[in-house]
């Protein structure tokens, strides 16, 4: 199980990434189309998420809300 980070206001893909129990690292290998340092700008919101890699990520996570802008 990871690890859960005590961060508040925390980016919706940091909260996704929590509730499916998953690792930084198996994610990573889940999205294996957003490299490994982009995926952590993202997770961590601090860069523009572009539409291809939010849709990616609701596939992959099985999250279709995050497609709702």
């Amino acid at each position: 199980m990871a690890r859960a980070s005590k961060k508040e206001n925390k980016a919706i893909y940091q909260v996704c990434l929590e509730e499916l129990g998953l690792s930084k690292e198996k994610a990573s290998e889940l999205l294996e189309s957003i490299p490994p340092e982009r995926f952590v700008w993202i997770e961590s919101d601090k860069f523009t998420t572009y539409l291809n890699e939010v849709i990616v990520i609701a596939e992959k996570y099985r999250v279709p809300h995050l497609c709702k802008f």
